[in-house]
């Protein structure tokens, strides 16, 4: 017997599920209020995704696929390497002073979840692959370029990089302080000029 045909855009609904978890957080989002964001019945949530879990975990996949794609790309895009590496931070900083800023999902979850939830923690390192990954490739570049010497450590710096931006992405959410920040990120970078 052949499943019903989705009477809506299944991607559309996980990103509206996506954004209302990066919102408020798993625990605080309730079922009724995703159904409400998406746009679509009870039944047709656990038809197209399952359970609020694992709808869950495809919102954060998704993440993954869109958000932490268009970050891939700001690393690895035209220009100077050392250059998208340096506008990716200042760029998260200055996003931080937005009103209600949501922070990362990933680092929202890996705070909420990941601890007891083995299957979120699982995804969550995943992810943290791919942005290691990106920033990886990035100083590689750099170092292709000239901008870095032959023997810089890209996998451990890109590692350093990683979880630079791990607590710049934490601390960017309530009401973070630009100058202090901003501090903090020339120090941190300052190694991208040896």
């Amino acid at each position: 017997m052949a499943g019903r045909k989705l009477t809506f855009d299944r991607e559309v609904a996980l990103e509206k599920a996506m954004d209302l978890f990066w919102e408020k957080g798993y625990n605080a989002t309730g079922l009724t209020e995703l159904l409400e964001r998406m746009g679509i019945q009870r039944q047709s949530l656990y038809n197209a995704f399952g359970n609020k879990h694992d709808l869950f975990l495809a919102a954060i996949a998704h993440y993954g696929k869109t958000v932490l794609h268009q970050v891939e790309k700001q690393l690895t895009g035209q220009g100077s390497p050392l250059n998208n590496i340096q506008n990716f931070f200042y760029r998260t900083a200055e996003n931080g002073k937005t009103i209600r800023c949501r922070g990362c999902l990933v680092v929202n979850t890996m705070i909420e979840l990941s601890p007891h939830d083995p299957q979120v923690a699982a995804e969550v390192e995943r992810l943290s692959r791919q942005a290691e990954k990106a920033f990886e490739q990035a100083l590689k570049q750099a170092i292709a370029a000239g901008e870095l010497p032959s023997d810089f450590d890209s996998p451990k710096m890109s590692r350093y990089l990683y979880h630079i931006a791990l607590g710049l992405n934490a601390r960017t959410k309530g009401t973070p302080n630009p100058e202090a920040i901003k501090e903090t990120l020339d120090i941190a970078l300052a190694v991208l000029h040896p």
